[in-house]
């Protein structure tokens, strides 16, 4: 997926769920305001009921209303209460109006914070009837509680389900650029020795005195072997960590002598790096030693310290450490390298990842190294840790169990 693409995905997945919530937000909202005028809209009308069969006209004069006493009043009200289904405290009076302001004449019912009430009013000039109740905003949120319960649970599940398509579009692009970073170097690194050992072979079909001259012919054909010889380890390589054969695989368990595995990989980079002059410091005790397949072992190391080479512009200074407790064999290899990101601690270990580096082939490499390497230490049944400071240098500690991982030696 292109850059812009996936944007463009990213910021609509984004705007989707906020457009989502504002809508949620928006009928919860329009909801209760709904509802708490059908709720004041019912208050009026039990009063409005109630009033009516609590006053009585005058035989002598309709214009003259007659108030029974205020039990009467509050006795009809909790009735058409309890009609509707409501069970809440209210509280009835009756207002009479002297200059124009309200004066309470009789009242009756339960004690109500005026501040957390809702009140209605009916006017019956001169006489006002007031009744108030608790304010409905519990009532109506544990009528609604039910529905909006569900509407989180459904944006949680919409959130969940797009915070795992981004995180697959993450991978997926990852994926992609580490496709392409791969086939960049694979094609890089294997156009390398079939460039050399087809020029090698041409020269000597299309020039006869370099065929005829038995030094030179013996020095095109062992430069095309070589080259062929180095084409053969690149796809071992490859093959060795790319497939599942590894994993399935028995380790070959012996006693290896830490100090003389390091030497053994010591010396192969030395003739391997030859130009590079790396210095080496080298502290581990002659009598360390552990349990562990060696050739597997002594592959590992070597992947860690062909990598503090690598990427390690100026001289390289490698150092390894190895101590030993009475269950633990713990290696430390450290380099004066370029470092490693902090946030990549965690993918480095990662088949055919790389340290994004652009288009670049002056470091050689699939992604495979410490795939192998974190593989190999698993199957012996111990642990890799890696810290790292950029510009400053990485350290990889490996600790091992002693005497092998228990099945294996039990197997």
């Amino acid at each position: 997926m292109k850059r812009w693409n996936f944007i463009i995905v990213l910021i609509l997945s984004i705007l989707s769920l906020l457009f989502l919530f504002i809508v949620e937000m928006v009928w919860a909202i329009d909801n209760y305001r709904t509802m708490r005028e059908d709720y004041q809209h019912l208050i009026e009308s039990i009063l409005e009921e109630s009033a009516w069969q609590y006053i009585t006209k005058s035989s002598h004069n309709q214009n003259i209303l007659t108030f029974g006493n205020i039990e009467r009043l509050h006795t009809m009200v909790a009735d058409e209460l309890r009609t509707a289904g409501l069970s809440t405290p209210f509280f009835v009076e009756v207002l009479g109006t002297t200059n124009d302001e309200p004066i309470c004449i009789m009242s009756l019912g339960d004690e109500i914070d005026y501040d957390e009430a809702m009140s209605v009013e009916m006017d019956l000039t001169p006489i006002i009837l007031r009744l108030t109740i608790t304010d409905p905003h519990d009532t109506i949120l544990g009528r609604m509680r039910n529905m909006l319960t569900l509407q989180l649970l459904a944006i949680a599940l919409i959130v969940v389900s797009f915070s795992y398509i981004i995180k697959t579009l993450f991978r997926a692009k990852n994926i992609e650029r580490i496709r392409r970073d791969l086939t960049q170097n694979i094609t890089h690194e294997l156009k390398t020795p079939i460039a050399a050992a087809y020029a090698a072979t041409d020269a000597l079909l299309t020039t006869p005195y370099i065929a005829d001259d038995r030094i030179m012919r013996n020095e095109y054909l062992n430069m095309t072997l070589a080259e062929l010889d180095n084409l053969a380890q690149m796809v071992e390589g490859i093959l060795r960590t790319s497939t599942e054969e590894f994993k399935t695989s028995t380790l070959r368990y012996e006693e290896c002598n830490i100090r003389e595995a390091v030497n053994e990989v010591c010396k192969r980079h030395e003739l391997k790096y030859k130009e590079r002059n790396v210095r080496w410091r080298i502290d581990i005790d002659d009598s360390i030693m552990l349990f562990a397949d060696p050739f597997h072992l002594l592959a590992a190391i070597s992947a860690i310290v062909d990598n503090a080479i690598k990427y390690t512009p100026q001289m390289p200074i490698v150092t390894i450490t190895s101590s030993s407790t009475q269950d633990t064999t713990t290696i430390s290899i450290s380099d004066n390298g370029i470092g490693i990101p902090h946030d990549e601690y965690c993918r480095i270990f990662d088949k055919f990842y790389r340290i994004s580096q652009g288009n670049r082939h002056d470091t050689k490499g699939y992604g495979l190294g410490l795939y192998y390497v974190k593989s190999v230490v698993i199957r012996h049944g111990g642990t890799i840790k890696v810290s790292s400071k950029l510009g400053v240098g990485t350290t990889f500690t490996i600790n091992l169990p002693r005497y092998g991982k228990k099945t294996n030696i039990d197997s």
